[in-house]
């Protein structure tokens, strides 16, 4: 068991950035091929309301009026579908890697909350959460935001090809401080990183290589990505490559308890700081111990290079071409 001390502690001071910045993921070859189903690892992710932020404790500065003012939007699951359109002309779109969610969703409730500066929202999860050593990559919370991939050939929509269309131009992302407690006393603030609303984008389900297109099968929130994804590049992979590396992950950035001292927590804080403005926050999530066999498995016990290793020896087992590099 991890000891606790009083009062609110932190790493150290936060880095300073812009509105919006690039941020560079992994380098990886564009030949990543995987199963029919891009980033499969297991059966489609079953809900479970308990996964979640289920109450907001508290809310500071909000703006008493606006679309993305509602603090009440934290909770529940990150965005399946949102609206792209108007309420006259609606565009009901899937959450994606290559598409931040915005707007509202198809029964026009409010999916994500801004948080500017001296603006905050503190949550009461389903559940415990625990700085368990069986959850994957040691990450024990996901933090959803609206985070997107730039993707080639400009516009994007549900019709897009994942299988040809590129990750061009890194990460648009906001920073967002997240802070965690086991008691709504004792505070950790994760103040030099990561950040909500920030790797990796949201994506909500899972794509279909054979078919070209969005399978109805929910990609998993409570299955984080490899956090040592981080600080490469994804430029020039097919976003059916970038889902590979998903493993199955819904995506979000993922929180280890250890860093905090804490055993367990029950509480998480976002917050908007100088320097830390302007991010949105959908959802947050508590990870799933025992990951399952495949890809997720490979990607914790040797990260990306695993995986390149398994699909070289495996070949490729859709058919159809490699889109060129």
């Amino acid at each position: 068991m991890h000891a606790m001390s009083r009062g609110v502690r932190s790493s150290p001071a936060p880095r300073r950035s812009g509105s919006r910045r690039a941020v560079r993921v992994v380098q990886v070859s564009a030949a990543l091929a995987g199963g029919c189903l891009a980033g499969a690892a297991g059966a489609a992710y079953v809900y479970d309301p308990g996964d979640f932020a289920a109450e907001v404790v508290s809310s500071a500065n909000l703006p008493a009026a606006g679309l993305y003012n509602d603090p009440q939007a934290v909770l529940g699951r990150p965005t399946l579908r949102f609206n792209s359109g108007t309420a006259t002309r609606p565009d009901y779109r899937r959450a994606k890697l290559i598409e931040g969610v915005f707007n509202t969703s198809p029964a026009g409730e409010r999916l994500i909350t801004t948080l500017n500066a001296g603006q905050s929202i503190t949550v009461h999860m389903g559940r415990r959460v625990y700085d368990d050593p069986a959850n994957p990559f040691g990450v024990d919370l996901n933090v959803f935001g609206n985070a997107f991939f730039s993707p080639s050939g400009g516009t994007t929509s549900d019709a897009t090809n994942l299988n040809t269309a590129t990750v061009s131009g890194g990460v648009f992302a906001e920073d967002v401080r997240v802070s965690v407690s086991p008691d709504n006393v004792q505070w950790y603030a994760y103040a030099n990183g990561p950040t909500g609303d920030g790797l990796f984008p949201t994506n909500s389900y899972r794509w279909d290589r054979a078919a070209a297109t969005w399978s109805d099968d929910e990609a998993d929130p409570t299955r984080p990505v490899d956090p040592a994804l981080r600080g490469r590049n994804f430029a020039g992979m097919t976003g059916a490559d970038v889902l590979d590396l998903y493993a199955g992950s819904a995506g979000g950035a993922g929180f280890d308890l250890a860093e905090s001292g804490f055993p367990w927590v029950e509480y998480v804080r976002v917050e908007g700081l100088t320097g830390y403005s302007g991010g949105e926050i959908d959802a947050i999530a508590a990870v799933r111990a025992a990951p399952e066999p495949g890809a997720a498995g490979l990607l914790a016990a040797g990260g990306a290079g695993a995986v390149l290793r398994q699909r070289r020896r495996r070949g490729r087992r859709c058919g159809g071409r490699r889109p060129a590099a």
